[in-house]
């Protein structure tokens, strides 16, 4: 008796877990050669937030914007400068924080705001 009372469980917690997947992910469903119709849960996909990344990368150049904005191309260029005589890790950030078209069009937006 207790054999079979686990076997249930066992059944009953598989069936649970496929339920939940099929809540979670949606479901297709198709008729099988009986006749008999099969609901299947959808297969998970590799999802990318495109639009979270390409937020982080447009806040990014805003902020480099700002920062030259409000300090002036001359001030920026110079503190580029100390940072490329640094570490390997402060030549990169020189790199990755340098003026790029991108930056400058941004920064020439907000002028105005600043002067």
């Amino acid at each position: 008796m207790v054999q079979t009372k686990e076997n249930f469980s066992a059944r009953l917690s598989s069936v649970d877990k496929r339920h939940a997947k099929m809540v979670r992910r949606g479901y297709t469903t198709r008729v099988d050669r009986n006749g008999v119709i099969v609901a299947k849960p959808r297969k998970a996909r590799l999802r990318l937030p495109i639009k979270g990344a390409f937020l982080m990368v447009l806040s990014f150049f805003m902020f480099k914007a700002f920062m030259l904005s409000a300090n002036g191309p001359d001030a920026y260029a110079d503190r580029l400068a100390q940072l490329e005589a640094g570490s390997v890790i402060e030549v990169a950030g020189a790199r990755v924080l340098a003026v790029d078209p991108v930056t400058q069009f941004f920064a020439d937006q907000m002028g105005p705001l600043f002067r």
